[in-house]
């Protein structure tokens, strides 16, 4: 039996007739995989309910591990940090599902990492006691790259154009992947903005959808495992 570690959820696929594969997020061991028996049976009594497990879910998880090769196997969790409105507000939601789309296709360590951990947990907890949220996934998009190692240098933050393929802001466009406008202008705004200065970002939805087009771009440039989310429809027709 594994000591008991934090984790934050995010996906649960089918296997099998009865079971999924659990995606998580972990404290101790970063990006872990974990198979869920009989959590999809009819019956009324079970160890687990699939409620438990949706998407950035956090949670405090128990499981054992074979010998031999093979999944670790669930076999206790308990919700950590109960959320209040996430479930019950779209807009929450539809956050939650978007970030854990990008999360499951930029992590892939299979270490522990506190900081990077600490910060999701603590940007959770915000999302869900906070009511003007509409910046909110920008905010941890931005943030999340310090982690992930490019953070946008901010030495020419004065610069009208950023250069997406080396992540700095600077005087001329010398490439095709160097950007200006209005959606540079907020990236600008974001940079260095903590969480309880995000209401006072004032961006409508088309410039809030432009510079997220432009985040996207900047993942894809500086990962190459990223991958366009299919939530991003959802996300867009949310904040329309």
């Amino acid at each position: 039996m594994e000591q008991p570690t934090q984790a934050i959820v995010l996906n649960a696929t089918k296997y099998g007739e009865t079971s999924v594969i659990l995606h998580a997020y972990t404290q101790q061991a970063g990006l872990r995989a974990y198979v869920v028996k009989g959590v999809r049976l009819a019956k009324r009594k079970k160890t687990f309910s699939m409620g438990m497990f949706q998407p950035l879910t956090q949670l405090e998880l128990v499981a054992t591990t074979p010998k031999g090769a093979g999944l670790s196997v669930l076999k206790s969790a308990k919700i950590t940090n109960p959320y209040t409105t996430i479930s019950t507000q779209i807009t929450k939601s539809s956050i939650c599902m978007f970030l854990a789309e990008v999360l499951r296709s930029v992590l892939k360590e299979e270490e522990e990492n506190p900081s990077l951990y600490h910060f999701l947990e603590h940007a959770l907890i915000w999302l869900d006691t906070h009511d003007k949220v509409v910046n909110m996934h920008i905010h941890i998009l931005i943030q999340l790259t310090k982690y992930l190692g490019f953070y946008p240098d901010i030495s020419n933050i004065s610069q009208p154009y950023f250069d997406v393929q080396n992540g700095q802001f600077c005087r001329y466009a010398n490439s095709k992947e160097c950007i200006a406008g209005s959606e540079v202008s907020l990236l600008k705004t974001y940079l260095g903005m903590k969480f309880d200065m995000l209401d006072t970002i004032l961006a409508t939805t088309e410039e809030r959808r432009a510079l997220l087009t432009l985040l996207m771009q900047y993942y894809q440039r500086h990962l190459q495992s990223f991958r366009m989310p299919k939530s991003l429809d959802v996300l867009y027709e949310v904040f329309s």
